[in-house]
């Protein structure tokens, strides 16, 4: 138990630190450079439709003075855009397109994704370095096909993968026409997938990047012929849309902190309550609610879990009147 006196002096270090933390907590730089995969190529000119998922609101990133041959887009995210510890973007990319010469040159590249910023991670700026497709030979896809040897590689085979996806998309009239003509897709969409599979295991980090939902009917579409696959592809989806629910248990961490009271118990069960809070708040619905409910088997439900964790907040914190 903390003795009473040195109550009040370990709540003014709390409050003082998380002032301190407020006034670090300034907008924060989010750069996108697209640069093409050969050299000697012009600039790539995308185009960027970015959505605050919480709040709806639209945000504008503006081009930058960026090195020959690559494009930089920029935009200072407020630190009102976060809800809590996290803030969750949808990015959707045009305007790119192959060189002249290409027999798909005419075709405009499109594709979506998601990034979530953990904000009690982030250092400085946010880059991500997305590489642009410069040919629709077959050929060229087979690198990018066959399971990288290091997690690092995966964020690029993830905006490679659906660049080609755009370029040869198909309609469902097709696909079941001759299904086995689409091979190709769907060796491109699990390259996609698995990317999900390994960020799951890996170190957590600021940045998240996350499918959007039109890439479910992707892999629905590609792979309706084949039950069995399709059962396997979706499900690692539905682990690459639900991997920010995997934070839900640092509560503990910082509720086994908070037991341990001293100086830093206060800062701990102020954190937790709001981690809590914020998942309380951003439960997922429909079909992922089901995928979420299913990382927690004990107590069987994400409410369930976040209950209890709420009566672990009661014990750990409130007897030390924080």
């Amino acid at each position: 138990m903390m003795p009473s006196a040195l109550r009040p002096t370990v709540l003014l270090l709390a409050a003082a630190l998380l002032w301190l933390a407020g006034i670090a907590r300034a907008d924060t730089e989010l750069r996108f450079e697209f640069t093409h995969l050969e050299a000697g190529l012009p600039a790539p000119a995308p185009d960027l439709t970015i959505t605050d998922v919480f709040s709806g609101a639209t945000l504008a990133a503006l081009p930058q003075e960026a090195p020959e041959g690559s494009a930089i887009l920029s935009l200072m995210l407020p630190d009102s855009q976060f809800d809590g510890p996290y803030a969750r973007l949808r990015v959707v990319v045009g305007g790119l397109q192959l060189p002249p010469g290409d027999s798909k040159s005419g075709e405009e590249i499109r594709f979506a994704f998601e990034i979530v910023l953990r904000r009690d991670l982030l250092e400085g700026p946010v880059v991500l370095r997305i590489p642009v497709v410069t040919t629709s030979r077959r050929q060229a896809m087979k690198p990018y096909m066959s399971m990288p040897d290091l997690i690092e590689e995966l964020p690029d085979r993830f905006f490679l993968a659906q660049q080609w996806m755009s370029l040869y998309r198909a309609s469902p009239e097709a696909v079941a026409a001759a299904p086995q003509a689409f091979a190709l897709h769907r060796l491109i969409a699990r390259a996609v997938v698995d990317f999900a599979i390994a960020t799951a295991d890996g170190r957590r980090g600021p940045v998240l990047i996350l499918p959007s939902p039109e890439l479910a009917q992707t892999l629905d579409l590609y792979w309706s012929s084949m039950p069995k696959g399709q059962q396997t592809h979706m499900a690692a989806y539905a682990d690459a849309r639900t991997i920010l629910w995997l934070d839900v248990p640092l509560a503990e961490d910082l509720l086994r902190t908070a037991r341990r009271s001293g100086i830093e118990a206060p800062a701990a069960c102020a954190a937790a309550r709001e981690h809590l809070e914020f998942f309380a708040r951003r439960l997922p619905e429909g079909e992922e609610a089901g995928w979420v409910d299913a990382l927690f088997p004990v107590p069987g439900t994400l409410e369930g879990y976040l209950e209890g964790r709420r009566l672990d907040i009661l014990f750990a914190c409130t007897r030390l009147r924080i």
